[in-house]
């Protein structure tokens, strides 16, 4: 009997240190890629007072990624003032989503008025409400997806349809080339100029890029804006196409003058590890999904 109750002292002892002991899913790897080591959550948690804004690149279907994230986010909260910027959030959606942060509308109400990703309830929606309830602002990041695929199809010739009001939620069309780095048009035009691409969806590279970047700069404006409306650094979530190798979101920040720290989420051997030192700072791995 003695040995039993051992047994099961052992048992839960284990069970306990697994279930209160581990933040984030044990699947998560934390790689800092300058020098290919594991690392704890802390070491990122120390590189955060150095700079202005954190950007967390994701794949948006990989869930211990974002269950790592929200651990980071709750964290970061306790290391430094700070407001959360999200990809998945449009910009004419930023009223709705300041009436939900101040209580005036529901939850149910606050997912009925905005267009938001098939995800976002599962994935995006614990952020905002760890948000909420720390009192921190949520910026609605990405210009409206519906001007956005005008550019698409016609290019910068599509800033002659917007009305006054659209053009509130777009960046000015000279930015958007003229902050557009050759390296990261190489790898748009590569992307989207890829057979198989091509195939399914009949496109114009160059208006695709062009796109792409109208959502890079649109982003990275929110982000700066934010740091000089609050006094605060900024946390930003995105696709990690958008960040990855000094990515066209990073990069428009330096161009800005902001410090940038890169974390970049995706499952293990997707990446070269000789390669993780140009994709981000920190390299979160996960099992495959």
């Amino acid at each position: 009997m003695k040995v039993f109750y051992k047994l099961s002292f052992l048992f839960l002892l284990l069970v306990g240190f697994t279930v209160f002991g581990q933040e984030f899913p044990n699947t998560v790897k934390i790689v800092r890629s300058k020098t290919l080591e594991t690392v704890t959550i802390d070491e990122i948690l120390k590189e955060i007072p150095k700079v202005d804004v954190i950007v967390l690149g994701e794949e948006h279907d990989n869930s211990d990624l974002h269950r790592f994230y929200e651990t980071l986010f709750q964290k970061t909260l306790s290391v430094s003032p700070i407001s959360l910027s999200l990809e998945m959030l449009e910009k004419d959606q930023q009223m709705v989503v300041d009436e939900f942060l101040s209580g005036t509308i529901s939850e149910s109400q606050f997912l009925n008025s905005i267009v938001h990703w098939k995800n976002f309830k599962s994935d995006y929606l614990p952020l905002v409400k760890t948000a909420k309830e720390n009192h921190c602002a949520v910026v609605a990041a990405n210009p409206p997806r519906r001007y956005v695929n005008l550019i698409s199809k016609k290019g910068l010739l599509a800033y002659r349809d917007f009305s006054k009001t659209a053009l509130s939620f777009l960046p000015q069309a000279y930015t958007i080339e003229k902050f557009l780095s050759i390296e990261y048009k190489q790898r748009l035009s590569a992307l989207f100029g890829s057979s198989e691409h091509n195939s399914h969806h009949k496109i114009n590279v160059e208006f695709m890029i062009l796109s792409q970047a109208t959502w890079d700069q649109g982003m990275a404006e929110a982000i700066s804006a934010e740091i000089h409306r609050s006094g605060k650094k900024v946390l930003h979530l995105n696709g990690r196409f958008h960040s990855d190798r000094n990515g066209g979101v990073v990069s428009r920040l330096r161009e800005m003058g902001h410090s940038v720290l890169v974390l970049s989420g995706f499952s293990k051997g997707k990446e070269e590890e000789a390669d993780f030192t140009k994709i981000a700072d920190f390299v979160i791995l996960t099992n495959d999904r």
